[in-house]
């Protein structure tokens, strides 16, 4: 503990083997090295004697005694024996059966010795040994079960992180997808801007619209307002949604900080249902055993009562058949008559007093007997106690075993579910601060792109301000022409070819006049596709000004038809019909085309628009089965981590223990070498500790000095000591390396087998 030579470094520089080099191995080398020793090494039964011959001859040289006293009272009464009367034919069966009773009470009361307990013992460690090295390889057997589950679990951990990743890659596709939203938008504005551009140089007839047009910008405004306002509203709610996620992933940790109490308590009620059980058991057996002490010391009491009422009753039999002599003497010498009087007094006090003895013996077999059967019956139910043991505390090993699998399998969880929940976090954290800059950027944006396009309008309505002298010129060489035109017509007659000729002229100047209406037309159609773009509802308004627009150009083409109708009507009929439907044709044709392109344009932006919230609630539907199924592991992992952390510790702490307990028996043996019967019957019944407490005081009367003589002189004592020592290190080790190792390590060298530790270590000057 104190960074010293190890216990087999010790042993092997006491041994002195010069052959052995010490070489400094890894950590991991040293500490696979100890596991195989603690895992390997079984105490050879030294205090355990071989049994004796004398079990065998003993019950032959009794059997022979036995024949031998029958055989000879046989002999020495052969002769009188057919005419024996029938009081001597009691006495000399009393007699000859009472050496083989003697002897066989004798042979039953030398069974019950301390070596044959030791044998006993020996074989029960043998047993327990056998147990613990079947123990050992289902142990292995779970070990290896163990690693295919973890690696199951890092398959699983791994599906997990990939999980994880496709659902990064599909937050940063809909990011990308929201920037490319956010780049078309601002390509839009971008040719909104060129077709307000444009259109600075074709609105000039639409000055009369100029204010509808700007309260169309308005109301264009305030739905791009509101569209800012839902994606800002859109955002606050997935923020909202994040936090959640937040608050749930606390609520997972704090379930599974309160699933860990719970399991603490549960083990803690484990541990005291297996304390009180043990409790009872050792009740029960000290009630046992105290009965059968009880009735041992009763058959004896019983026995030497019986015994000294036999001898009682033959010292009178003695006596009164001394009596009888002299009597039978005196009435010899009196008379025959008084002779047979007494005689048949006799006879009376023999019968008497052979069903006496015939009742005595009846009443001792029956004792025998029952205390055999009772005996028998302790044994039983001792055998039966023991097994019962037995396999509860199988049961509680295979219990806590599978209880420190599971929490070992709850860790690796536990790690796996922290690192995936920690890059979600991370995850969710980039599409937030993302989606934050989009918001940020159309913010930004869209002010920019209404300031642009009211500058454009503004714009367009200095140039349609700009355009009205020309429209005035324009009126003023109408009214000119109509002059000349009158001026023809009364000249008409001489100059005819100056008419034809004005007539052309007029023919090309209509001409140019409808093709710059046409291109004016197609200008206009192109500046209301690039404006209706934004505002579905600025058609109707458009469509109303186009009418007007052509009723204007009606009108001119009637006051110009009216004013050429004079000079040539054929003409102006052809001019009036060719310009009407032609303006009608374009205006038709552009009005329907910007009306399907607005309505298709909008119809997309609605798509788009559904199609990312759908894809949106879809990530935030996925990212919340996710945490919850991350949340889900973990419980199930930290659960099962802490199972298999308390079995492990438990099964270990049971093994060195016995292992300790074992142990102090042979170095009480060293100190002293003859132990009571009680003792051994004590650690028989279950109270493992008792030679632990009896070396504690043994060691306590002895000096330091004196113990590291022997620890430097006898090997065998020597080899014992390095054991404990190893076996509480290692057990010392196991709980110091537990969540509270610290109270339990204290406990652990207050006990017996720590005050045991200390007074070894400090002898062989383990803790300097």
């Amino acid at each position: 503990m104190n960074g010293g030579p190890t216990i087999i470094d010790m042993r092997t520089r006491n041994a002195g083997n010069p052959d052995v080099q010490q070489t400094a191995q890894p950590p991991a080398a040293v500490a696979e090295q100890l596991m195989l020793e603690e895992a390997d090494y079984t105490a050879p039964p030294e205090g355990v004697e071989p049994v004796s011959s004398w079990r065998t001859v003993g019950p032959i040289a009794l059997a022979a005694l036995a024949t031998l006293w029958v055989g000879m009272l046989l002999w020495m009464a052969r002769d009188s024996l057919a005419a024996m009367p029938a009081l001597d034919l009691a006495q000399f069966g009393a007699a000859l059966v009472a050496v083989p009773a003697l002897a066989g009470i004798v042979w039953l009361i030398a069974l019950r010795t301390s070596r044959a307990e030791a044998h006993r013992f020996g074989a029960t460690a043998g047993a327990m040994r056998a147990e613990a090295a079947a123990l050992e390889q289902t142990v292995a057997s779970l070990a290896a079960a163990l690693e295919d589950n973890r690696q199951r679990l890092a398959e699983q951990a791994g599906q997990l992180g990939t999980l994880g990743d496709s659902a990064t890659a599909r937050l940063t596709a809909v990011g990308r997808g929201l920037s490319e939203e956010i780049d078309q938008a601002d390509v839009h504005a971008r040719s909104l801007a060129e077709a307000a551009g444009v259109a600075q140089n074709s609105l000039s007839v639409l000055l009369a619209t100029m204010p509808e047009a700007q309260a169309e910008a308005d109301a264009l405004t305030g739905r791009i307002e509101k569209a800012g306002l839902t994606a800002s509203q859109q955002a606050a709610a997935l923020d909202a949604q994040i936090v959640a996620l937040t608050e749930r992933g606390r609520e997972a940790e704090a379930v599974a900080g309160g699933a860990a109490q719970k399991l603490a308590a549960h083990i803690a009620r484990m541990e005291a249902t297996s304390e009180t059980a043990g409790a009872r058991l050792e009740a029960v057996t000290a009630e046992m055993s105290a009965a059968v002490d009880a009735l041992l010391s009763r058959t004896a009491d019983a026995v030497n009562e019986s015994r000294k009422g036999i001898a009682a009753q033959g010292e009178a039999m003695l006596a009164m058949i001394g009596a009888n002599q002299a009597a039978l003497d005196a009435a010899v010498r009196d008379s025959a008559g008084s002779l047979a009087e007494r005689i048949g007094a006799i006879e009376v006090a023999v019968d008497r007093i052979t069903g006496r003895l015939d009742h005595h013996r009846a009443a001792s077999d029956g004792l025998v007997d029952g205390l055999q059967g009772a005996l028998a019956g302790i044994e039983d139910r001792l055998a039966r106690l023991h097994q019962q043991g037995v396999e509860r505390t199988q049961m509680l090993a295979a219990s806590i075993s599978a209880l420190g699998g599971s929490a070992d399998a709850m860790t690796q969880a536990l790690a796996a579910g922290d690192a995936m929940a920690g890059r979600a976090i991370e995850t969710t954290d980039a599409l937030l601060m993302a989606l934050d800059a989009a918001t940020r950027e159309i913010d930004e944006t869209l002010p920019a792109a209404v300031d642009r396009l009211d500058t454009r309008v503004l714009a367009a309505k200095a140039v349609v301000v700009a355009a009205k002298p020309e429209l005035l010129a324009l009126v003023t060489a109408a009214e000119s022409t109509h002059e000349a035109i009158e001026a023809i017509a009364k000249v008409i007659a001489d100059q005819r070819g100056n008419v034809d000729t004005l007539t052309g002229t007029l023919l090309d100047t209509l001409s140019t006049g409808r093709a710059k209406a046409d291109a004016m037309g197609q200008m206009v159609d192109e500046a209301a596709d690039r404006a209706n773009r934004f505002a579905e509802e600025a058609a109707p308004r458009l469509i109303e000004m186009l009418l007007r627009v052509r009723d204007t150009a009606t009108q001119a083409a009637e006051h110009a038809r009216e004013v050429l109708g004079r000079v040539v009507p054929e003409a102006a009929d052809a001019l009036e019909k060719s310009g009407a439907a032609a303006l009608r044709r374009a205006v038709n044709a552009g009005v329907d085309t910007q009306i399907a392109q607005i309505a298709t344009a909008a119809d997309a932006a609605v798509t788009a628009a559904s199609q990312a919230a759908a894809r949106l609630d879809e990530q935030l539907r996925a990212i919340d089965a996710l945490a919850a199924s991350v949340d889900t592991r973990i419980d199930v992992a930290r659960t099962e981590r802490e199972v298999q952390e308390q079995e492990s510790f438990a099964r270990r702490a049971s093994l060195l223990i016995d292992a300790l307990n074992s142990a102090s028996i042979d170095i009480t043996r060293t100190f002293s070498p003859d132990i009571a019967d009680s003792a051994w019957a004590a650690y028989l019944k279950g109270d493992r500790g008792v030679f632990t407490r009896r070396a504690v005081r043994l060691l306590g009367d002895v000096e330091h000095r004196a113990i590291a003589e022997m620890y430097d002189e006898n090997e065998g004592f020597r080899d014992q000591v390095n054991r404990y020592i190893h076996d509480f290190e290692a057990m010392l080790r196991t709980i110091l390396a537990q969540r509270d190792g610290s109270p339990l390590g204290v406990t652990l060298l207050s006990s017996d087998m720590g005050k045991l530790y200390v007074a070894l270590a400090q002898a062989i000057e383990r803790l300097r």
